[in-house]
């Protein structure tokens, strides 16, 4: 592991003295192959339980908004992971970056148990009265989500980690761990659904079984690493004590992003309830679609997670012009990329579909989402962006402001206006999609308004004992010479 220690300290300096666009994409590479493999798993779900029908599909994707909505609090508090590792690593504060990491995985454990519970109570209720569900839907929905959330505390685990090694610039060491993850994914999916080798035949819920036990396998690697000192980071049990002066500080920086992504989490909800009223096929074709725009995000996750980072580390160093330099090309990089993807994606569009399915109906419902929707993705990028470089930087608030009304306001209200009339125009499953574009095309202008007040250059950590040193050496040479003076 000492090549890997190296090729992490070149990348520090890379950070904060390197080439930008040449330190994104070294730093973004293996974030993209780490998401391309994480699309793995709902592909790979998608093409299996595509072989026993559409509803097997839909079950999966009715239920994944109510598991991202608790999922979603283990995301936003991860932020304060990165954000708090990235800024006390731009600080040269090894030992608080340590700590950071320690509280951070403790806290969030602690409070993925309480949150596996509360998803296992309420998640019959959610299906029925939020969403909507079909009742054909309803009974393998209700198995995949509680399954889900009986793994919560491993997917939380994996969370942090990932969110705490990428603080320091190491983007490599979390594609391992999701690729070995994928893999046990990829060879227990069949296995499980459809019973070989002497197994049961578990259908859905064997999919979600197959990713609770893929998850815990990353989560154990994981924990294993950072214990380990084969990291930049390296944990000891008493950093995993929770004091009530980080805590504070983890709250400060996760709640309102955990917030922000659990009202994003709440949009999809309801957006899948509107969606599910148009029956199965149109949820199906939404499901799948929503699949083949996630290969876009690769794209979209593989910019947004190195610029965490690199705008996190050089504001902890002080170093608002790069920051904002970094920013800056990051927007220009991401809009001309996406938009390029989103054509070969608008060609494809049919062919893309009839891989997951061959059900007609679903193909056409799905070419058209894709038809309405896609164009809008280069201004997902820039809304993106945006709320990482707040992020980097431990202002979370507006980026939790700027999904609520992106989500809620913009995407289930005009969806929900265009869908059923509520304006005299009933445009059915053509409003939804309208919906979707209008609310990325609006929330990417709102974002890149929003960073042009530069609200977020300022740090948000405490001061490393490094810099409080300096400054008491400061002190003491100005009262030498004061005295000297007088």
């Amino acid at each position: 592991m000492k090549d890997n220690t190296t090729r992490v300290e070149r990348l520090k300096d890379d950070i904060l003295n390197g080439p930008i666009i040449k330190t994104l994409l070294v730093l973004g590479w293996p974030v993209m192959i780490s998401n391309a493999l994480q699309m793995l798993y709902n592909l790979v779900d998608t093409y299996w339980l595509g072989k026993i029908g559409k509803v097997a599909v839909a079950a999966p994707t009715v239920g994944f908004p109510v598991v991202f909505m608790l999922i979603s609090l283990g995301f936003g508090f991860s932020i304060a992971g990165v954000s708090l590792v990235s800024q006390h690593t731009g600080a040269g504060s090894a030992e608080n970056a340590n700590k950071a990491a320690g509280q951070v995985i403790a806290f969030m454990f602690v409070s993925s148990i309480l949150l596996s519970a509360l998803g296992y109570l309420i998640a019959p209720g959610l299906l029925r009265t939020l969403m909507g569900v079909p009742e054909d839907v309803f009974p393998k929905a209700l198995v995949y989500i509680r399954i889900i959330f009986g793994g919560l505390p491993l997917m939380f685990l994996f969370f942090a980690f990932r969110s705490l090694v990428r603080g320091i610039g190491d983007m490599v060491t979390p594609m391992l761990v999701t690729g070995s993850s994928v893999i046990a994914n990829m060879f227990l999916d069949p296995v499980l659904i459809f019973g070989l080798g002497g197994l049961p035949e578990m259908g859905v819920a064997g999919a979600a079984v197959a990713t609770v036990l893929s998850r815990g396998v990353a989560s154990f690697v994981a924990i294993y690493l950072l214990f380990s000192g084969r990291l930049e980071i390296k944990l000891k049990f008493h950093d995993l004590l929770l004091k009530l002066r980080w805590v504070k500080q983890i709250l400060k920086i996760g709640l309102p992003s955990a917030i922000g992504q659990v009202g994003t989490a709440i949009g999809f909800v309801l957006l899948m309830g509107l969606v599910s009223r148009l029956g199965v096929v149109v949820v199906s074709a939404y499901g799948i679609g929503q699949r083949i725009i996630g290969l876009l995000n690769i794209a979209i996750w593989g910019l947004a997670s190195p610029l965490t980072t690199m705008i996190g580390q050089n504001i902890g160093a002080k170093n608002k012009a790069r920051a904002s330099l970094t920013a800056k090309k990051a927007y220009g990089l991401s809009f001309a990329t996406l938009m390029g993807l989103a054509l070969v994606v608008f060609l494809l569009r049919r062919p893309l579909f009839q891989i997951f399915i061959d059900d007609m109906a679903v193909i056409d419902a799905g070419a058209r989402f894709i038809t309405v929707f896609i164009w809008s993705i280069p201004f997902f990028g820039i809304f993106v962006l945006t709320s990482s470089v707040f992020r980097g930087t431990g202002h979370t608030r507006p980026p939790m402001i700027m999904s609520l009304i992106r989500l809620l306001l913009l995407r289930v209200g005009i969806s929900y206006a265009l869908a059923f009339g509520l304006f005299g125009v009933n445009m059915g499953a053509d409003g939804i999609w309208t919906g979707l574009f209008i609310s990325n095309f609006l929330g990417g202008l709102m974002a890149l308004g929003w960073f042009l007040t530069g609200t977020w250059k300022e740090r948000t950590i405490e001061k490393t004992e490094t810099e409080e040193a300096l400054s008491e050496e400061v002190k003491e040479s100005t009262e030498t010479a004061s005295l000297s003076g007088s």
